[in-house]
């Protein structure tokens, strides 16, 4: 395993912002990365493959439902409307990136290797731009739920700036990830010109020039603000959602004598927080390996790549890629299973797409119908606000 493409996979991992280095070897020029080539080649072409493009039918579905309703663009929707949008293009990436790399190395392919080279880096930038970016709509959406959950005086702020918060979620990811594109270089070796180790990915002059960005800034502030503070924040939040939870179905039970539209708002909210609810546990978990990995390289950098240490190490970060895309293909049927009213508009979309519908039958959106006052969106009867069809996730 040469020393260039072992950098190259501490770049494409979750992180991307490892400490250490791996000592580089002697490769013939003809020979591909094969270490643990096997087990790579299942988790991240055949298993990634397969989830990254059942991510993409369904997030691409997800987008138009919401994009095609003006009522779900001004609704807590608008965070998800975005993150299936990145949610798309990070499956794209993953497969462009990950699988084609590994498939490069399984065929020991100097064409696919030529014509991965050209956009490995922008997409790779543009795909770590999307993950944190979705990490930070995910911050927001759950917060805005769990404010409405128990009407808090933030509520009206949330619902009013929504849009400049989606903004600052966004540019979150292009700060701290967009100078991934200065961070890495294709390096070329003359002497193995038109063989496969002609090019190698390496980290560029810019960590050895100024090493304190690359202790600072890529190790530290990146870890923390982008992978550790997201994960408790959300485990935080999520805690607090469940409690919220809880206690609504504690009071729905006591609550027999309630109007039949009360109860049908509450149920509502109680179903879009428990979307809310199953989404960030989705993002907590498919992050989790992530984040004792990061903790790892604060505690003891050097031996996770020692011997002893190195398979884990790179079957983590393979693992870690795909558990990404895992999550954000959950998502379609997390909120088709949580909330009815979704569903149905979705089965409606779906069945006009499909032309399976006479246009003479077809209905207006469920949440066109759903003609609820603004203000009824800040407060309810029983202090919460029904945002329409608020949902959140991650990736």
């Amino acid at each position: 395993m040469d020393g260039g493409n072992l950098t190259a996979e501490e770049l494409l991992s979750s992180n991307g912002s490892s400490t250490a280095a791996p000592i580089p070897y002697s490769m013939p020029c003809w020979a591909p990365d094969d270490y643990l080539i096997t087990e790579r080649f299942w988790i991240c072409v055949v298993a990634g493959i397969t989830v990254s493009i059942i991510s993409i039918i369904f997030n691409t579905f997800i987008f138009f439902v919401f994009v095609t309703n003006k009522q779900h663009r001004r609704s807590p929707n608008l965070y998800l409307l975005l993150l299936s949008l990145f949610d798309v293009f990070i499956a794209f990436a993953y497969i462009a990136v990950m699988s084609v790399r590994i498939l490069i190395n399984f065929t020991s392919s100097v064409f696919l290797k030529s014509i991965w080279v050209r956009y490995m880096i922008p997409m790779l930038t543009v795909s770590h731009i999307g993950i944190t970016s979705s990490t930070f709509l995910i911050c927001f959406a759950s917060i805005e739920r769990y404010c409405i959950t128990v009407n808090n005086f933030l509520v009206p702020y949330l619902q009013k700036h929504r849009p400049i918060l989606t903004f600052i979620a966004i540019m979150c990811g292009v700060v701290s990830k967009g100078t991934f594109v200065k961070e890495v270089d294709i390096q070329l070796n003359p002497d193995c010109y038109g063989e496969l180790n002609y090019w190698n990915v390496v980290p560029s002059s810019l960590l050895d020039e100024f090493p304190l960005f690359n202790q600072y800034w890529r190790f530290y502030f990146r870890n923390i603000f982008t992978i550790l503070a997201p994960f408790f924040i959300l485990l935080l939040v999520n805690c607090l959602l469940l409690f919220q939870l809880r206690e609504h179905v504690l009071k729905s039970k006591g609550a027999d004598h309630d109007k039949q539209n009360v109860k049908e708002k509450k149920a509502r909210i109680r179903a879009t927080t428990k979307s809310v609810v199953i989404i960030v546990c989705t993002y907590l978990m498919s992050n989790l390996l992530s984040v004792i990995i990061t903790i790892w390289e604060y505690i003891d950098s050097a031996s996770i790549f020692s011997e002893d240490w190195i398979a884990f190490y790179v079957l983590s970060v393979d693992v870690i890629s795909l558990l990404t895309i895992v999550a954000s293909s959950a998502r379609l049927p997390i909120y088709a299973y949580f909330q009815p009213l979704l569903r149905k508009e979705m089965g409606q979309c779906l069945g006009d797409w499909c032309c399976c519908i006479p246009e003479d039958n077809k209905k207006l959106s469920l949440l066109d119908e759903l003609q609820i006052p603004k203000t009824q969106l800040i407060s309810t009867p029983d202090g919460e606000s029904p945002s329409i069809s608020s949902k959140i996730e991650f990736v």
